[in-house]
């Protein structure tokens, strides 16, 4: 048990390693780890006088939108960056071969996806709240409840990888799925904001649903810990089929 312990944290130290290498390598990785901070600077710079416009122009108080604002532009945007920023790297790993190679290793399929899920919930959930907490419209008293809310919407990310090495072979495909999930995970799951009714967790069958509506709550001061355990209950629903298609087809 103590040397699978040790050889899976040497394990774990090459693939981080791995990681670093290969991603400031790639300039499309590049700017997947940096698109967060170029949107929070945008958020910071540009919300607050487009408020002040609306409100001097048209009478307009967009200060109430700012819960949906900074959900579409910082929290779902990190679940599909996070996530497509996941599934390159695997994407990587699959080209090269590495997970051929471990399969003849004392390192198990499983303990590299493990690695991978951890490292994805690990980086969303720092974008959440390094993002939302800089972004200058965030209400005061949310930062701590971002933490377990980026942790939810890192499994969303963790969903949104798996459904990317499901679909596509090579990075080009991977994009074309990063784009068309993004429009899922990005958009529709901003439409309950707009759905005063029970029918609103219908939109719970999108994955990023219970990481927004949670911080939609927090941000009224409601009970949003429900919907962060319906998220993992959720998420980790959809993730299990899915990684155990992706450890079938790649063993």
């Amino acid at each position: 048990m103590a040397v699978t312990a040790l050889v899976n944290r040497r394990a774990w130290a090459a693939f981080g390693h791995n990681d670093l290498r290969g991603t400031y390598r790639d300039p499309l990785l590049v700017m997947l780890v940096l698109a967060p901070v170029i949107w929070t600077v945008g958020t910071l710079v540009l919300v607050p006088p487009a408020t002040e416009t609306l409100s001097r122009r048209y009478d307009f108080d967009l200060v109430p939108y700012y819960p949906l604002l900074i959900t579409a532009l910082l929290l779902l945007t990190s679940i599909i960056i996070a996530g497509g920023l996941g599934a390159f790297l695997v994407l990587d790993e699959i080209d090269a071969g590495t997970l051929t190679a471990l399969q003849v290793t004392p390192v198990s399929l499983s303990s590299f996806f493990a690695y991978r899920a951890s490292t994805v919930i690990a980086v969303t959930t720092v974008y959440v709240v390094g993002t939302m907490s800089f972004s200058g419209i965030l209400a005061p008293g949310l930062v701590l409840p971002l933490v377990p809310i980026g942790m939810v919407a890192g499994l969303s990310s963790v969903v949104t990888l798996l459904l990317i090495v499901a679909v596509a072979r090579n990075k080009i495909q991977g994009i074309a799925m990063v784009r068309l999930l993004g429009i899922v995970i990005a958009g529709l799951p901003c439409l309950p904001w707009f759905v005063d009714s029970g029918w609103n967790l219908a939109f719970g069958v999108l994955p990023p649903y219970w990481a927004a509506k949670a911080f939609w709550v927090a941000t009224e001061h409601g009970l949003w810990w429900p919907y962060l355990a319906g998220g993992v209950a959720y998420n980790v629903a959809l993730a299990w089929p899915l990684l155990r298609r992706f450890v079938r087809v790649n063993t």
